[in-house]
C-alpha cells in the first residue's frame, strides 16, 4: 500500500467518477484506474462499485476510507510541520554557554535570532564547567554549547570561535593600572578575587599564575562574574581573567606573555547534520564573534581563524 493510493481512493470517492478524479489529480484516467486496481488486489476486496461512468464506495471501501482520511490528514500535517521546522517557522533550540559568553556575546545574538525567528523556542543554560556542557551535547540535552577549547569528550565536534588574551583586572588607582602590559609575577603579592573552586575561570586563573611562579592568594571567591568585578572595583583584590570576562571593566592590563590566552569553541553532536534552527544561530554567533573581536581585539586577537588586527 502506497500513500498516493490512499489519496487516489479519496479523490475518486469525492468525485464519484474516475474521469473527474483524474482531472483533479492531473493524472491520466487509465493510470488512476491501474493504481486503484492494484490496491484492491492487495487488499483482496473491491473498494468501488462501478456503475457505468459513476462509482460508489463499497462497504469495504467506506470502512477503508474511514481510516484513510484521518491518516492522510495527519500525514499532511506532519509534512507541514517538517517544512515549518525547515523554514524556521517552528522548532526548538537549546544552547549552553559559559557565563562570560552569556553576558557578552549571546545577548545580541539571541535578540537578533528572536527577531528573525520569533516562532522558534529558545532555551539558554549557563554553567561554569565546560565538561558538563560537553556531556549535555553528547546525550542530546543541548543542540549547541559554547565551551573552552579543546573539547575532549568523544561523540562531539565543533569549531574554535575565538582565542582571547588573558588580562589583569585591577582596582582603580592600583600601582600597575597605568601599564600597557605587565608581568603576572608582579601581582604575586596581591590579594586575589576568584571564581568558586571547580569552575573553569578559577582553574585558568590558577594555571596562569602557576606558570608565572606563584599560587594566587584568593581572599574572596564568588559564583557570579558581576560580584567578582564589583569586588575588584572596590579594592578587595585583583584578578586574572580572559578578556571576554573583563569586557566593559576598567582598568584592565594585558599580560606580556602572548601564550596566556583562552580559546572558546562551539560544539554539537558528531555524526549528524545540524538542524536548521541550530545552523541559523551558529551563523549569527560567528557574525557576533567577528564583530566583537574587531571592536575589542588587538594584534593578538584571532576569531574563527581570521586575523583581527586593528
Amino acid at each position: 500500500m502506497e500513500l498516493h493510493q490512499l489519496r487516489y481512493v479519496a479523490a475518486v470517492a469525492d468525485a464519484g467518477s474516475f474521469t473527474r478524479a483524474a482531472e483533479v489529480l492531473y493524472l491520466a484516467q487509465p493510470s488512476l484506474s491501474v493504481q486503484i486496481r492494484k490496491l484492491e488486489k492487495e487488499l483482496g476486496v473491491a473498494l468501488f462499485e462501478r456503475l457505468g461512468r459513476k462509482v460508489t464506495l463499497t462497504t469495504a471501501g467506506e470502512a477503508f476510507l474511514e481510516h484513510a482520511r484521518p491518516a492522510l490528514f495527519h500525514l499532511e500535517r506532519a509534512r507541514d510541520e517538517a517544512v515549518a521546522v525547515r523554514d524556521l517557522q517552528r522548532g526548538r533550540l537549546a544552547i549552553g554557554a559559559l557565563p562570560s559568553v552569556g553576558a557578552t556575546l549571546l545577548p545580541k545574538v539571541l535578540a537578533d535570532y528572536r527577531a528573525a525567528y520569533p516562532d522558534v523556542e529558545l532555551r539558554l543554560i549557563e554553567h561554569n564547567v565546560s565538561a558538563e556542557f560537553e556531556r549535555m551535547v553528547q546525550v542530546g540535552e543541548l543542540d549547541l554549547a559554547v565551551v573552552r577549547a579543546p573539547w575532549e569528550r568523544p561523540g562531539i565536534t565543533g569549531r574554535v570561535l575565538i582565542r582571547e588574551p588573558m588580562v589583569a583586572m585591577l582596582p582603580p588607582g592600583h600601582r600597575l593600572a597605568d601599564r600597557a602590559e605587565l608581568d603576572l609575577a608582579e601581582l604575586s603579592g596581591d590579594d586575589f578575587v576568584g571564581m568558586q573552586q571547580g569552575s573553569g575561570l578559577r582553574s585558568i586563573m590558577e594555571t596562569t599564575c602557576h606558570r608565572h611562579g606563584f599560587s594566587p592568594k584568593v581572599t574572596v571567591e564568588t559564583e557570579q562574574l558581576s560580584v567578582l568585578c564589583g569586588m575588584v572595583r572596590n579594592g578587595v583584590g585583583v584578578s586574572v581573567v580572559p578578556r571576554l570576562v573583563a569586557s566593559g571593566y576598567e582598568p584592565t592590563v594585558r599580560l606580556n606573555d602572548p601564550r596566556e590566552s583562552r580559546e572558546l569553541g562551539v560544539v554539537w553532536r558528531a555524526g549528524g547534520q545540524l538542524a536548521p534552527a541550530a545552523l541559523a544561530l551558529l551563523d549569527l554567533l560567528l557574525t557576533e564573534v567577528r564583530r566583537f573581536g574587531a571592536d575589542t581585539g588587538g594584534s593578538d586577537a584571532t576569531v574563527d581563524g581570521l586575523d583581527l588586527s586593528v
